[in-house]
């Protein structure tokens, strides 16, 4: 019985019935490509999200790089799984070869939870903000007074970039636009 329950729990979240991209996902990372910015995943989650469910959403062309704890050998909040996606992303910038490598304050990380978002990319030297998509008004306060900016959409991120002058790694040809 319990093997049957496991099956049905385990195909259920193997398919794409329980997910849904969020309407800001494809615009946020059509922008992003436009604006040299290279978008990639790091998850905890098993890897059929990056084989099955992130393609079911549509949202795998938007992405240059998926990576998952499993692969790193550490999950997040471990500052080297964040450390690590720096050799997932760096093939994707385009850049003059002779400049610094791609350096964790080069980064944004976007996530939804305090300690394995937010901590773990602080501790590894990457910029991180959080996302509140459910109007969650006292965690969402706890994390502000914890230090965190948070947001609602990735709509907000990119206003945020924009107002901040926040320098994040691209892969224009300057790096320092």
């Amino acid at each position: 019985e319990e093997e049957r329950v496991f099956q049905r729990v385990y195909s259920v979240f193997g398919s794409h019935a329980p997910y849904a991209a969020f309407p800001d996902a494809m615009p946020f990372l059509r922008w992003a490509r436009r604006n040299g910015i290279v978008c990639g995943v790091l998850s905890n989650a098993d890897e059929r999200y990056g084989d099955s469910i992130l393609p079911m959403l549509g949202l795998i062309d938007g992405l240059s790089f998926l990576c998952f704890s499993k692969e790193l050998g550490v999950e997040k909040p471990d500052p080297r799984s964040f450390n690590g996606i720096l050799n997932h992303a760096q093939p994707w910038l385009h850049y003059d070869v002779e400049r610094e490598p791609l350096l964790p304050s080069d980064v944004l990380h976007i996530g939804n939870d305090f300690n394995k978002d937010f901590v773990g990319a602080r501790q590894s030297g990457m910029h991180a903000v959080l996302l509140d998509r459910y109007k969650e008004k006292e965690r969402a306060e706890e994390w502000r007074r914890r230090g965190a900016p948070v947001f609602h959409d990735l709509l907000d991120v990119v206003e945020f970039l924009g107002r901040s002058n926040c320098k994040l790694g691209s892969h224009d040809e300057d790096r320092d636009k």
